[in-house]
């Protein structure tokens, strides 16, 4: 049994494609970087009747074009988890 400061959350769909890894880091839930995904970030909504987004990961190994990242300060702050 592992320890509970060694917990890890994988969350697939029913195909095994891969959403997202998170882990307790420093007593936080933290995502982990995956190879050849990156996590695209949609702009923020325009009010907050909208719930955050965490937005979704994006393969970059299909030979598809990845869109364009949303600046930072365009992104919504809440924490979506």
């Amino acid at each position: 049994m592992a320890p509970a400061g060694s917990v890890q959350v994988l969350i697939h769909d029913e195909e095994d494609h891969c959403f997202g890894l998170w882990m307790l880091h420093d007593g936080r839930l933290v995502e982990v970087e995956l190879p050849w995904t990156r996590r695209w970030h949609a702009p923020a909504p325009s009010s907050s009747e909208y719930p955050p987004s965490p937005g979704y990961l994006v393969r970059t190994d299909q030979g598809e074009p990845v869109p364009a990242q949303t600046p930072p300060h365009d992104r919504d702050p809440r924490p979506a988890w």
